[in-house]
């Protein structure tokens, strides 16, 4: 499938007006779609508006970022996902398909001429990937030449959820002089990417998968206590996990390297607001800003918060490092951003700060 955009992204206006009448177009699409399923009407009508309300506010959030950076691969690997998610739990990819073509007409008819050809080659890319038999390439991916043999036996216990049995594989790598990035990037990472693809495909329940991230938080805490650290170099960092992400075990990842490196750390954790994510730059002043996201629906966060560190810090604006899935799997997306670099995994980051 060409996925090429040969025009511009979606304009400031565009989105803005999108964003202004998010509210309107939601209602109008659930009208439409119960409009063209009158069987909800014989169901709990008001359980069904507002699944559909939440699925709308979905698929905007992936449907905005595309279109302001000119990824349709972004959208269409949303839909892949989600395909995927039906299909394994026996659900119909029915609704998401009228639902697209619903929020395509709604969105259309507030946009102008050049916006309606963005909009128009973005949704419609994901219709395409629903209804394809394309098979979804994942959001997981890491250099297999990193993994470690230790990862597989790792993940066995996590799914199981024997804390002390995939704890005792790390300690045994430390033990054989493996460093924690190392491990980190080579056994937990791996790991912890196939547990969400576990996930995805209705293997696992959410409990395993939240047991399983908790207990990679725990072992590598432990293992944290035992590193070998480098010599203070008098610089300072900042970790976050901007506004929406919620998962900061990658984060924690690169708070560990840098502080391995002799960094002096600030690990501000999962979900961080905004407007915490500036007052503590303009109090600590560091040299890195290091933010992560997790889902590219994400950008429109990062992109406002980078703009606005900009106006209000000016001259003393830091370093922003980005790391994620999302620039994992869309390594373009940097060039729509004002970044000063962008990182794969710990390991590489580590290659940098600790020179």
């Amino acid at each position: 499938m060409n996925t090429e955009l040969p025009i511009v992204p979606l304009s400031d206006a565009g989105l803005l007006a999108i964003q202004r009448s998010a509210d309107d177009i939601g209602r109008e699409v659930t009208d439409r779609y119960f409009d063209a399923h009158p069987e909800c009407y014989r169901g709990d009508a008001d359980k069904i508006r507002a699944m559909c309300k939440a699925d709308f506010n979905h698929h905007l959030k992936f449907l905005l970022s595309a279109m302001v950076t000119a990824t349709p691969e972004m959208f269409i690997d949303y839909a892949q996902w989600l395909k995927d998610v039906l299909v394994t739990r026996g659900l119909s990819i029915q609704h998401p398909i009228d639902s697209f073509s619903l929020m395509k007409n709604a969105i259309n008819q507030r946009l102008d001429e050049m916006d309606r050809k963005v909009s128009t080659l973005v949704i419609d890319s994901g219709v395409n990937a629903l209804s394809a038999n394309e098979q979804f390439r994942g959001y997981y991916s890491i250099d297999e030449d990193k993994i470690m043999v230790a990862s597989e036996d790792y993940t066995r216990e996590l799914v199981s959820g024997n804390r002390a049995i995939a704890e005792s594989y790390i300690k045994k790598s430390l033990d054989e002089g493996t460093s924690l990035i190392d491990i980190e990037v080579g056994i937990v990472q791996p790991a912890m990417y196939e547990i969400g693809r576990m996930w995805q495909q209705n293997k696992i329940s959410v409990a395993q998968e939240h047991l399983a991230t908790a207990i990679s938080q725990n072992a590598l805490a432990r293992a944290f206590a035992m590193a070998e650290f480098a010599d203070p170099v008098d610089k300072k960092v900042i970790c976050a996990c901007i506004e929406g992400n919620h998962h900061s075990l990658g984060l924690r990842m690169v708070s560990d390297a840098y502080e391995i490196s002799g960094w002096d750390v600030n690990f501000l954790g999962a979900d961080t607001p905004s407007h915490s994510i500036i007052t503590q730059v303009d109090a600590e002043k560091p040299d890195v800003l290091s933010l992560s996201i997790s889902l590219p629906h994400q950008i429109l966060t990062l992109k406002q918060l980078i703009s606005q560190l900009r106006t209000e810090m000016g001259g003393q604006m830091p370093a922003v490092v980005v790391g994620g899935l999302a620039f994992n799997n869309h390594q373009g997306l940097g060039s729509h951003l004002k970044i000063d670099n962008w990182y794969i995994d710990a390991k590489l980051l580590m290659d940098d700060v600790g020179k």
